[in-house]
């Protein structure tokens, strides 16, 4: 009896065992898994929410930006396009001075993007129009002309840029590689944008004046320029006022004029005009104002050194 009891006992545990492994394997497989697989798609979707919003909203921000771009960008056909930006550019050479220039324009080169919609499939959203730029010029009108680019804030940019210095300096051999956009989205079919940027956002052309000055590409900078000194002002018997200039180590003394040039190795130095106590002068095409008793030195910001040699007395002619 008590044998028959305990196998009764154990066939029961043994049911138990095996009707709470029917149920905890139902329950992993109708509701635990499930749950955990509803979980992950929920979260995919989530994921893919937010990836929705966050492109919408960078494609909210890139179409402002593209219509800022568009009114920028040369016109929509690129043909007009690259005639109307190499007039543009040739005549802002010329409003400049600069010598033996010639522009040249490259093929245009569509740019397209992948669709969404269609597979296999692009779409046109504009071209880049290269151009190269050769010329002769000064410092003085290359900083002219590279402030009058930068001012305009059409599409466009300069992606190589080389300068050759001839003359020792006083003349410069320019090549620039100019890159442009031509956008589908823009209004204008063959003229260019007339924006310019705000006069806050870039320094005035004053504050290049000491680097044009200075022109790094000269040679002797200061042993030409930095000892010329301005000794005295006097007229001469046709009553017309005569500048009296010490030059060079040891100091020679040159009487010049107005509208006459010093004698000078590497650099133009002209008297414009003059006044009681300063002269007017134009130093390699830059102007400036120079006192009695100062050098071109202490002016552009390169002193000569102190000479034993001084002009003790001047007589007039």
């Amino acid at each position: 009896m008590n044998a028959n009891r305990r196998t009764m006992f154990l066939a029961a545990g043994g049911i138990a065992v095996i009707l709470m492994f029917a149920i905890d394997t139902s329950y992993q497989s109708l509701i635990e898994q499930p749950s955990q697989r509803y979980e992950g798609q929920l979260k995919s979707v989530e994921s893919k929410l937010q990836d929705a919003n966050r492109s919408q909203i960078t494609g909210r921000r890139l179409a402002n930006q593209l219509d800022g771009f568009a009114s920028r960008a040369l016109p929509y056909d690129p043909a007009l396009a690259r005639s109307s930006y190499q007039d543009w550019l040739l005549k802002l050479v010329e409003q400049h001075q600069m010598e033996s220039a010639s522009v040249d324009a490259d093929t245009p080169r569509p740019i397209e993007v992948r669709s969404r919609t269609a597979k296999r499939k692009s779409n046109l959203i504009g071209h880049r129009i290269g151009f190269s730029l050769r010329a002769r010029t000064t410092l003085d009108h290359l900083t002219d002309f590279l402030h009058g680019f930068h001012r305009s804030a059409q599409l466009h940019k300069i992606r190589s840029f080389s300068v050759t210095p001839l003359v020792n300096g006083n003349q410069l051999e320019l090549n620039l590689a100019i890159e442009t956009l031509s956008l589908e989205s823009t209004e204008r079919e063959g003229d260019l944008s007339t924006l310019v940027r705000s006069e806050q956002t870039y320094p005035p052309r004053e504050d290049y004046n000491q680097f044009v000055s200075r022109n790094l590409f000269a040679k002797g900078f200061s042993k030409s320029l930095g000892q010329v000194r301005l000794n005295a002002i006097t007229q001469n018997r046709g009553g017309q006022s005569e500048g009296w200039f010490s030059v060079g180590s040891p100091p020679r003394t040159q009487i010049i004029g107005q509208d006459e040039s010093l004698d000078l190795p590497l650099h133009t130095v002209q008297v414009k005009s003059f006044e009681e106590d300063r002269v007017a002068l134009s130093v390699n095409e830059f102007d400036c104002w120079l006192s009695l008793g100062q050098s071109l030195g202490d002016v552009l910001g390169h002193p000569a050194p102190a000479s034993v040699e001084t002009l003790q007395e001047v007589e007039q002619p």
